[in-house]
């Protein structure tokens, strides 16, 4: 294995550029993965891609992958934020992902899997959030399900993207918790394409689909449960007609009020 990127020189720690990837992963540009890539393009298990890739960012902070996996699905989306970002553009980042929390909070605290669910749910996306078991006996019936969703999103032709919550470290790279989109699947390795936000940590790569679905079974220490993976899409009424959504409008919401909306929507999913 190559040395590892995040190696630093003498006067330099705590300093870091890059990590390697453990083997069981592979680099989107090496050449088995731009094999994988080509592929699975033939084999239209990568339709969702060139959405995504259209709006592929990077992470502002260490704590706000959940964010910029946000901003870069409800843009690939085509959703309005009906609220400008510069000048006169409207536009989703971090920044202006606002609802139940804000980007204060999110740099100190990260953001947990219900608190994605319901920004996104806030901001005009529809939202299918899919929470990992903890018993073991329901784990092949989890990993079947997330394979489904893998299949149907990179084979759709609509607008519709998956995110993954998952751990880090049960995959073996350097952190915890983290939020990215799947960018495609293939079918003979059973893999998915993790189309990483923290690219000064990974590149985008692949990722035994078995893999993933077990590194999101793992607890989150700061809400006691397991993560999962979410789909993303348009609401019908907006497909129907073809159109970009606006997202939930409300007159005034005190951020206050918007924390307490937001838990007691996680205590009904508890």
């Amino acid at each position: 294995m190559p040395a590892d990127r995040g190696a630093v020189l003498p006067g330099h720690e705590g300093q870091y550029y890059q990590r390697v990837l453990p083997t069981a992963q592979v680099p989107f540009a090496s050449a088995e993965g731009r094999r994988l890539f080509c592929e699975a393009l033939l084999a239209g298990t990568m339709e969702n891609y060139f959405f995504l890739a259209e709006q592929f960012r990077t992470q502002d902070e260490p704590t706000f992958c959940g964010l910029t996996t946000l901003a870069m699905v409800l843009n690939s989306l085509h959703i309005d934020p009906m609220r400008t970002w510069k000048g006169a553009w409207r536009w989703f980042n971090e920044q202006n992902l606002a609802c139940c929390t804000g980007p204060d909070r999110v740099r100190e605290e990260g953001l947990s899997f219900d608190m994605f669910r319901s920004l996104a749910a806030c901001n005009g996306a529809e939202v299918d959030a899919f929470r990992a078991p903890t018993e073991a006996s329901e784990a092949a019936a989890f990993t079947a399900a997330f394979r489904e969703a893998a299949r149907s999103v990179s084979r759709s032709s609509e607008r519709e993207c998956l995110v993954v919550c998952y751990s880090r470290e049960f995959l073996g790279q350097s952190g915890a918790g983290h939020f990215s989109p799947v960018g495609g699947y293939h079918e003979e390795s059973d893999s998915v394409l993790v189309m990483d936000v923290a690219r000064f940590k990974y590149p985008p790569h692949w990722v035994p689909l078995e893999d993933l679905a077990q590194s999101m079974r793992q607890i989150d220490t700061d809400t006691s449960k397991p993560r999962g993976f979410l789909q993303l899409r348009l609401p019908q009424r907006v497909r129907a007609r073809g159109g970009a959504a606006p997202p939930l409008r409300v007159p005034f919401v005190p951020v206050a009020a918007g924390r307490l909306l937001s838990e007691v929507m996680q205590g009904l999913d508890a």
